[in-house]
């Protein structure tokens, strides 16, 4: 690659490759993990309802942050060691328990359900300009407005709107040696299929059931124009200065020449953020999960396979099945028509999982439930259009709230709704 240095962008670039070569000495391989989820809420007639004057309450105890609806929210733990997983379900535990009170004290005369699905489900979400009026987001807003409208099943949709309408779980895996955080891009890639199967959550999505299996991703991969979704490397990493290379290479919402706002403006599956003096790698593909239990349990798979996979020097499967695979899932779920068997990749990677989870000597308090949801061939998202098709009565609003407040329920009681 040829540099220009009078281009700040080259100039970044160079400096963050000298710093990986200078930190190559540090190893940690126990790293940390944090956690994002996001949350939207609506109201008893299934209404989007503004979220912004409940962040405020639950500042005063959590770390909150508005998201690019208005009637989302997002709550996000400090990085923990990785032999202390069970203290995120404890955190999101007491988290949900604070949410319950603050809803009754923030909104006296309304009752408003907190939503742990990855898709909004009100059928009213994109009848209103649902943005909240931070610049990034407004900029976001205006560059999607030139993108043409999304069609599938029968519906269009506006692709500045999407982002309303989806609520993510983002694990963070932050460690301090270059090298490691290489396997673990590298590893990680090789599970993004498993994980939209087996963690899915958004068939209900803006009042109507889909039959694709995850519309969250299919609907938020079309809103960039393709720019997200799976990295769009050609190869693995050999190094992150090969990382450095694919996102400098990159365009951004507005043709930014900083290094760091284009490694935010990447809303890949997963991503490597240097902007810190640890190494961090992001996955952003998954919904949100309905229950604590649930969430751990992702996280589970996701420490288990990693630890072990990098331990032994895993093979690396081709991206292009990983490619394939990925797209195939979303369509399809488990009926996806692939050169391998996903419930057989997923038996495989479990397996692996929870010799890793051996290894570091945290047992499997809570992956039990991903292998239900496998050995059943379901996933929230699947629960939900259970529901839907035996509660549906002709009247899109009563079902939707009828099912908001069941899994609200399960969620308090920290019940997997499998």
């Amino acid at each position: 690659m040829i540099y220009d240095l009078s281009n700040p962008l080259a100039d970044q670039t160079l400096g963050l490759k000298k710093r990986i070569q200078d930190d190559l000495h540090r190893w940690d391989e126990l790293y940390r993990v944090g956690v994002e989820i996001e949350i939207c809420l609506l109201d008893d007639k299934a209404l989007p309802v503004n979220a912004h004057p409940l962040i405020k309450e639950l500042s005063s105890r959590f770390d909150m942050d508005a998201e690019y609806g208005k009637c989302q929210l997002e709550v996000k733990t400090e990085p923990i060691s990785m032999h202390d997983l069970s203290s995120v379900n404890t955190f999101f535990v007491e988290f949900i328990e604070f949410l319950d009170l603050s809803l009754k004290k923030v909104y006296k005369n309304k009752k408003v359900i907190p939503v742990f699905l990855g898709g909004n489900p009100s059928p009213d979400i994109f009848k209103k300009k649902f943005i909240t009026r931070k610049d990034r987001y407004l900029n976001f807003y205006e560059w999607q407005k030139k993108f043409p409208t999304i069609e599938t099943e029968g519906q269009q949709f506006k692709p500045n709107m999407i982002a309303t309408a989806i609520q993510g779980f983002h694990m963070h895996l932050q460690g301090l040696n270059p090298i490691y955080t290489t396997h673990m891009f590298n590893y990680i890639l090789n599970i993004l299929p498993s994980v939209i199967l087996i963690g899915s959550n958004s068939r209900l999505f803006a009042g109507k059931l889909f039959s694709m299996y995850e519309p969250r991703v299919y609907l938020y991969d079309h809103s960039e124009q393709q720019n997200s979704g799976f990295p769009a490397i050609p190869k693995y990493l050999d190094r992150i200065d090969d990382y450095i290379d694919y996102i400098a290479s990159r365009r951004g919402t507005e043709n930014t020449q900083d290094y760091f706002g284009l490694e935010k403006d990447r809303h890949d599956d997963i991503r490597i953020r240097l902007n810190s003096p640890n190494y961090r790698v992001e996955t952003r593909i998954m919904s949100v999960q309905p229950t604590p239990k649930e969430i751990v349990a992702m996280i589970e798979f996701f420490i288990g396979f990693l630890y072990r996979s990098i331990l032994e020097g895993k093979p690396l499967r081709p991206l292009a099945s990983l490619r394939e695979e990925r797209a195939a899932v979303v369509r399809s779920g488990y009926d996806a028509k692939t050169h391998f068997n996903v419930s057989d990749t997923i038996k495989t990677q479990l397996h692996v999982a929870k010799q890793g989870l051996k290894d570091l000597d945290l047992g499997y308090e809570f992956i039990g439930i991903i292998e239900r949801r496998l050995e059943d061939r379901t996933s929230p998202g699947q629960y939900v259009a259970k529901k839907w098709e035996t509660q549906y009565n002709g009247n899109v609003y009563q079902t939707v709230s009828e099912i908001i407040q069941h899994v609200w329920e399960k969620t308090k009681s920290n019940t997997p709704l499998l």
